[in-house]
């Protein structure tokens, strides 16, 4: 599948990045594209410059020449801002992008003002121009200490209400999730974070993109499949486990017993995909599931994909499953995970929560 990516304000421009360095990274490993081009849209000249200085091929840089209004902060003035430069912007990116891509996926923080405001409104634009291209979106959500403030709560769940509305699917981040340990802010953490939620498209990217005899596995993944999974909330985890290294390269057939073991590591795989999830969900409350699983040639069979479609049935039981497989691992089993139209993820509620009784304070403070 490719992808169209639009990043938008700081969060969403660094991400941006990461995934114009997977469309390298796909090019170099799989000879394959992933991403027509990534665009970074900011109304902040120097962060854009820095940004794209080093920055990846593919990565285009359009700087929003006006401002926010009010104190900046809203999710209100990020989204005015958005209406007013939306076709400006949309002018700037290459036309014929457009048709090249299966999908737009939009990236944005939901706890600011410029992204979470104004990625529903570009959403809807585009949408509008190109009728019957899905529109995906990517939200991050804020860090613990983030989420107290009432600004960042009231922007959160504005944000997530009007891009629910408009996307055919929202990819939902937990922050927290991904957070190691130490200043999750800095640098260094910061990159390392990005690089952690964009991992996971990564095959699932590729999947219907490789050809050839040396890549396509069992049961391939297409774009359509992905298209008829993604829709509404939606998290994605991905998960690795290394095989085993002491094998004799003369050995050629594979024996029960060895078959027994890659299977029960691409489950192992599997389980740490789920553990990794990008929002915490349950997987009864997803309408529709999709598996992938990467492995080397030599170490691919048929049961590893059937035991890890009969797992996910069990645990996704009221969801409509669709899975793969490929060969694009070395010496690992890598299983990719997507649970969507989940009907409730306890993190949206708790937002949706705090924003009524944020505006209820500021209701008996006003009067």
């Amino acid at each position: 599948m490719k992808l169209l990516v639009i990043g938008l304000g700081d969060c969403g421009c660094r991400l941006a990045s990461e995934f114009a360095r997977l469309n390298k990274r796909a090019k170099v490993e799989r000879h394959v594209s992933i991403v027509t081009r990534a665009y970074a849209v900011n109304n902040d000249q120097a962060s854009l410059a820095v940004l794209t200085k080093s920055g990846p091929e593919w990565l285009q840089p359009i700087f929003i020449r006006g401002s926010l209004g009010g104190d900046g902060k809203s999710t209100e003035a990020g989204a005015a801002l958005m209406s007013e430069e939306g076709d400006r912007v949309i002018a700037a990116m290459r036309p014929g992008e457009f048709f090249e891509t299966d999908a737009f996926l939009f990236i944005a923080g939901a706890a600011g003002s410029l992204g979470s405001g104004g990625v529903p409104v570009m959403a809807q634009q585009l949408k509008e121009r190109y009728v019957g291209k899905p529109v995906y979106a990517l939200i991050i959500l804020p860090f613990e200490p983030e989420a107290t403030e009432p600004q960042c709560v009231y922007n959160t769940a504005i944000c997530l209400k009007s891009i629910h509305k408009v996307a055919d699917a929202v990819f939902l981040v937990d922050n927290e999730r991904f957070r190691v340990g130490g200043n999750a802010t800095s640098i260094d953490n910061m990159g390392s974070l990005n690089k952690e939620i964009a991992l996971p498209f990564y095959d699932l990217l590729c999947a219907s993109e490789v050809v050839g005899s040396g890549y396509v596995g069992v049961w391939a993944l297409g774009v359509g499949d992905m298209v008829q999974t993604l829709a509404s909330w939606t998290a994605i985890g991905v998960g690795k486990t290394q095989f085993s290294v002491s094998r004799f390269p003369w050995r050629k057939m594979q024996g029960f017993q060895e078959k027994g073991s890659e299977t029960l590591k691409a489950m192992e795989a599997m389980s740490a995909a789920l553990g990794r999830f990008s929002i915490d969900c349950k997987l009864e409350d997803a309408g529709k599931a999709l598996y992938l699983l990467s492995v080397p040639a030599k170490e691919a069979n048929v049961d590893m994909t059937k035991a890890l479609g009969n797992r996910l049935r069990e645990l996704a039981h009221n969801a409509e499953i669709r899975g793969g497989d490929f060969y694009g691992a070395r010496d690992f089993a890598q299983v990719t995970v997507v649970a969507s139209a989940l009907t409730y993820v306890e993190e949206v509620k708790n937002y949706y929560d705090k924003a009524v009784r944020v505006a209820q304070t500021l209701k008996r403070e006003v009067t």
